[in-house]
């Protein structure tokens, strides 16, 4: 029969190897975290680059809404921007919903589209 004293420091051994194993999972886990996190950063930041120079660009240039073809009575109701494109959806003052395209690097509108009146 196996001695307790030898049992005990085979359980004692045990558990610091089982809390060291936890240990070192905890740090990979973390560890690879941190690496996933800089990896998100890295790409954020390679995504905003061109963003920013579309900025940096959209600066230069004002519109007016004389060059979107609107009266002063238009409302903007939508706005977004799809790759080097600005796209608004305006309404213009007599009630009809147009959605304008402009090339965010010159300024230029591109093209427009007439929405169809909303059935009531």
């Amino acid at each position: 029969m196996i001695p307790i004293s030898v049992l005990k420091t085979a359980v004692i051994v045990m558990g610091v190897l089982i809390v060291a194993g936890l240990v070192v999972i905890i740090m990979k886990i973390s560890q690879k975290t941190g690496e996933l996190a800089e990896n998100m950063v890295a790409t954020d930041a390679e995504a905003d680059t061109p963003t920013e120079t579309v900025q940096g660009d959209a600066a230069s240039f004002r519109l007016d809404l004389d060059q979107l073809g609107l009266n002063a009575d238009a409302r903007l109701l939508g706005m977004d921007v799809a790759g080097e494109r600005l796209v608004l959806r305006v309404q213009t003052g007599i009630g009809v919903e147009r959605v304008v395209i402009v090339d965010v690097k010159s300024g230029v509108v591109v093209g427009e589209v007439a929405l169809p009146p909303a059935k009531q």
